[in-house]
C-alpha cells in the first residue's frame, strides 16, 4: 500500500490530535490532512492514530482497498473522501458500556433480529449508533419503523423495545416527554400483538 512513510504519518498524527482537541470532527480532520498529502490513506492513519484506532481495525471497517477508494476520487475531493470514511464508520470510537447500557444494547439487538430484515445501509447506521452508544437514537429509529410486514416476529420485536425503553434514560431535558410517549406506543403495539397488558404502567 502506497504511503508517504512513518515520518509523514507521525507528523500528520500530531496535527490530527491538535485539530480533534480543538473540536473538529474526525471526518473534517481527515479531509484537511488528505489535502496535505499525496496518499490520502495516510490521513486516515493519522486520524486513527490520534483516536487510538490501529490500522488493522481501520481496514476492517473500510472493507475495501484504500487505494481503490482514492482512485475513484480526484484532487479537490478530499472533503468527500473524509465523508466516505465517516459513512463507513472508520473513525467510530466504541463507547464503554455499563451494565444497564449492555442490557439495553442486548434488547435493541434482539429487536433488530426480530424486524424481519434491515436494508444494508440502515443496518450499518444502526450498528454504528450502537457502537458509539447512541442507544436512544436506535430505540427511536426502531420504534418509528416497526417490524416488517413479512418475515418479522412482531411480539418479540415490541417486547424487546419495551424492555429497552424501560431501561433508557432521557438524553436531554427535552427528551423526557418524547421517551415516555414512545415507550407508551411500544407498550400499546406489544399489547395488540399479545392481548396482554403485562407491560403497561
Amino acid at each position: 500500500m502506497s504511503s508517504g512513510g512513518t515520518d509523514v504519518i507521525e507528523a500528520l498524527g500530531l496535527a490530527a490530535g491538535e485539530r480533534l482537541r480543538a473540536g473538529a470532527t474526525p471526518a473534517a480532520v481527515c479531509s484537511e490532512l488528505a489535502a496535505q498529502t499525496r496518499w490520502w490513506w495516510d490521513a486516515v492513519l493519522a486520524v486513527g492514530q490520534a483516536l487510538g484506532i490501529p490500522e488493522s481495525e481501520l481496514l476492517r471497517r473500510l472493507q475495501c482497498d484504500p487505494e481503490r477508494v482514492q482512485g475513484e476520487l480526484h484532487p479537490g475531493e478530499e472533503e468527500l473522501y473524509g465523508g466516505l470514511m465517516e459513512m463507513h464508520g472508520v473513525f467510530d470510537v466504541a463507547k464503554q458500556f455499563d451494565e444497564r447500557e449492555l442490557l439495553i444494547v442486548e434488547h435493541l439487538r434482539t429487536a433488530m433480529g426480530a424486524m424481519g430484515g434491515v436494508a444494508s445501509g440502515r443496518a450499518l447506521g444502526l450498528s454504528r449508533w450502537l457502537v458509539m452508544g447512541e442507544l436512544a437514537r436506535v430505540f427511536y429509529s426502531l420504534a418509528r419503523s416497526g417490524p416488517r410486514a413479512t418475515r418479522s416476529r412482531p411480539a418479540e420485536f415490541w417486547e424487546a423495545l419495551v424492555r429497552a425503553g424501560e431501561l433508557l434514560e432521557p438524553v436531554g431535558g427535552n427528551d423526557h416527554a418524547t421517551l415516555a410517549q414512545v415507550r407508551d406506543e411500544c407498550r400499546a403495539h406489544l399489547a395488540s400483538c399479545t392481548g396482554s397488558g403485562r407491560f403497561g404502567g
